[in-house]
């Protein structure tokens, strides 16, 4: 693969994607998937959730539960929305309990104050690891995929977890028996200090060295370079997906590092974005105390990573065309 292999990388492909608009999943078979998202300061998260609603009316996911990373008070409400707009209004949701990170949110509490949903309040909502318990226990073995698009504290939190009635495992014997993969929108390859890692730093140094699962990680490089949102304008005034990226910056472009975990795990793991990006591996991240990765290469690390392939510019079609996804049930 020319300059692209270094040390302690393998660079493989896998079956080539070839439909950008893919009407059911492999195997017959929707992906079992957990999201957790700040979902407050940036437009990505819609554009993430946008994109997993999309995949899930085509039959490629089924969405087990959300849990929101963030502490900010409309956060929930606000998800609720897009859930309830994309005829998905009873996805299980769960939020942070005890120390957590709020940054605030443009667009928010006004989309919540604006179209409808039934959320609770937020005392009536679950943590999200007691949500996770419950849905990974109901799970059959290696067969969920969890996506990451914000701060680490309920991973960190569901792997301190004890046993319960849900199961008898602790929170990492749990993970271990459950879930299949972790897809982390995180890090700067090689080494950085990323928004959603650093904002949490103890969490984040938790969670990574404690995992017991692979972890794939889309890293800044490779969202910083996808843009989408200005095409939202192609949708109905009515659409919350639109009026959160108009709240957010006037409905124009923004990056798109959420969006590509969220394609990633429902089409990359089943090899089917081998045109999109490269991956590597052969080693790990290490998270250091002050949010700071560096990648160390080694032949037991189980992490792998995104590389660039096709122009991002194409990438930023095949994700935006998703997010214009209007459900069908309001067509």
């Amino acid at each position: 693969m020319r300059a692209l292999i270094t040390l302690g990388m393998v660079i493989f492909t896998a079956m080539m994607w070839c439909c950008s608009d893919l009407s059911s999943a492999e195997n017959g078979e929707p992906l079992r998937l957990i999201f957790d998202t700040d979902f407050e300061s940036d437009a990505d998260d819609v554009g993430a959730v946008a994109v997993l609603h999309a995949l899930a009316d085509r039959g490629e996911v089924n969405i087990l539960a959300m849990g929101v990373s963030s502490k900010h008070a409309w956060s929930v409400p606000c998800l609720d929305v897009l859930n309830t707009y994309f005829g998905r209004p009873d996805i299980p949701m769960g939020v942070v309990r005890g120390d957590g990170v709020e940054t605030g949110s443009s667009y928010c509490e006004t989309v919540a104050n604006e179209f409808p949903h039934d959320s609770k309040s937020p005392e009536q909502i679950p943590a999200a690891p007691t949500l996770y318990r419950r849905i990974l226990a109901a799970q059959p073995d290696q067969s969920v995929v969890i996506v990451s698009v914000g701060f680490l504290t309920n991973l960190s939190n569901l792997l301190k977890t004890k046993p319960d009635e849900n199961s008898p495992l602790n929170g990492t014997e749990l993970v271990r028996r459950k879930i299949r993969t972790w897809v982390a929108m995180g890090v700067k390859h090689p080494t950085g200090r990323e928004w959603n890692i650093r904002k949490d730093p103890s969490s984040a140094v938790h969670a990574v060295a404690g995992w017991p699962t692979p972890i794939v990680w889309t890293g800044y490089e490779i969202g910083v370079e996808i843009l989408t949102g200005a095409r939202l304008r192609e949708l109905p005034t009515d659409s919350p997906v639109r009026r959160c990226y108009e709240l957010y910056n006037g409905i124009n472009n923004r990056k798109s590092w959420d969006q590509t975990a969220v394609l990633y795990a429902v089409r990359g793991l089943a090899g089917r974005l081998a045109d999109f990006w490269y991956v590597g591996s052969g080693g790990y991240y290490h998270i250091d105390t002050d949010g700071s990765n560096t990648w160390r290469p080694s032949p037991h690390g189980d992490h792998s990573y995104l590389i660039k392939k096709m122009p991002a510019g194409d990438v930023a079609r095949a994700i935006e065309n998703l997010m214009l996804h209007i459900p069908s049930h309001i067509q």
